[in-house]
């Protein structure tokens, strides 16, 4: 830590330094820091292992009425790997770079996606509970690994248990994505995904022979049907002028991500086989996009196998402002003067397994005018902005805790 170096933010960089990356996946290291803060805080803790070396940690900021529906503040201490060679500074350094303005620029894997929010967690519940403040619900901070694969066996198991449960959980806030402009948005929803490799098996020989019923022959049809959908939906999302890139959720994606086959330039491969990664909008039929994957196979005598667990489309949260906590967080973006709009994650996150719970679940960023860096190389975040976060949830903690 520096002289000019808020303590805020060297908590911050020293979060960002634990390697929750594969395959080294040091939990045991974050789970000592969060407990660490916990007690430095004055909060109770737990952790619960639903499955076997996936540790959901929980930490406790109690309420005066324990029967009242909690609020969780949900959050995944897992990042996405690194191609070191390609970062300007070490990608767990959580290295702080002076800019021209007077500011600061912190590089980490994890300063977007997603360690920033759980840090606006500890840091807003720190001055809460210095406040010496007391609050009508209990708040639990929820920190989750496996988000990042899935989530099936972090939270996606949590939900399942009788600790969950036992949370007694009213509403939900979870990750969302900083925003270009100056149009903040949170998550009400989230496409589902479908992954899935197509094979074609066929005739092998030769390479110079006629051979019929190849495989590239069979397969060549279906990959061009999938891939006229995508241009069907690419030119969807070309008519939505999206500026701020906010609206992409609206729309269903589609991306051919492997296409294999062939062993030697003078053999005609028996197979071939092409990957494809689908993520279905909510404003599009799920099992009518299934289905049409499966006919493509079926039609040109393929193979398929599903990937992803999802047999059905993720719920949204229905955006009613009869719900006393949807109209709390309405009246606390309304009090700080932000100009919020509903959209649809364009990917998955963990609120996905909350609100199959029925629980209503916001994914909120509260970060402005910063370029999206989630998974990218250099990833970083403003020092300034990091900062103004902790007080939007200085202010959405207890408004929520006390509604």
């Amino acid at each position: 830590m520096t002289a000019d170096e808020p303590q805020s933010v060297a908590r911050f960089r020293e979060f960002l330094r634990i390697k929750t990356v594969p395959p080294v996946h040091d939990y045991a290291g974050c789970n000592a820091f969060l407990i660490r803060q916990a007690e430095e805080i004055g909060l109770e803790h737990q952790i619960v292992e639903c499955v076997k070396g996936i540790p959901v940690v929980i930490l406790k900021l109690a309420g005066t009425d324990p029967t009242a529906k909690s609020i969780l503040l949900s959050s995944h201490i897992d990042v996405v790997p690194v191609f070191e060679e390609r970062w300007t500074y070490p990608p767990f350094g959580a290295t702080r770079v002076p800019t021209e303005d007077g500011d600061h620029k912190i590089y980490s894997r994890g300063t977007q996606d997603m360690k920033i929010t759980c840090m606006h967690y500890l840091e807003a519940l720190r001055i809460l509970a210095a406040s010496g403040k007391k609050f009508k619900r209990n708040v639990f901070a929820v920190f989750a690994p496996d988000e990042e694969t899935g989530g099936y066996q972090g939270i996606g198991e949590f939900v399942k248990s009788k600790e969950f449960e036992e949370l007694n959980a009213g509403f939900d806030v979870d990750e969302g994505m900083p925003a270009a402009g100056q149009t903040h948005s949170f998550f009400y929803a989230e496409r589902s995904t479908i992954q899935f490799t197509i094979t074609a098996v066929g005739s092998t020989g030769h390479g110079s022979q006629f051979l019929n019923d190849t495989a590239i022959e069979k397969i060549i049809p279906a990959v061009n049907e999938l891939l006229a959908f995508r241009t069907s939906q690419k030119e969807k999302f070309a008519a939505l002028n999206d500026n701020e890139n906010i609206k992409s959720g609206e729309v269903t994606s589609i991306n051919l991500t492997q296409f294999n086959g062939g062993k030697q330039i003078n053999i005609i491969p028996a197979t071939y086989s092409a990957s494809f990664d689908v993520r279905v909008s909510p404003k599009d039929d799920f099992q009518k996009i299934r289905n049409m994957i499966i006919d493509i196979a079926k039609k040109n005598g393929l193979e398929i196998k599903f990937y992803s667990q999802n047999t059905e489309a993720s719920a949204p949260t229905v955006i009613d402002k009869e719900n006393i906590f949807i109209s709390t967080f309405f009246n606390v973006c309304e009090k700080r003067n932000m100009n919020i709009v509903p959209i649809i994650c364009p990917a998955t996150s963990d609120a996905r397994h909350v609100r199959s719970k029925g629980i209503p679940s916001f994914g909120v960023n509260p970060i402005l005018n910063h370029p999206f860096l989630a998974h990218d190389h250099d990833e970083y975040i403003i020092e300034s902005e990091y900062i103004k976060g902790i007080d939007f949830y200085v202010d959405l903690i207890p408004a929520l805790a006390n509604c």
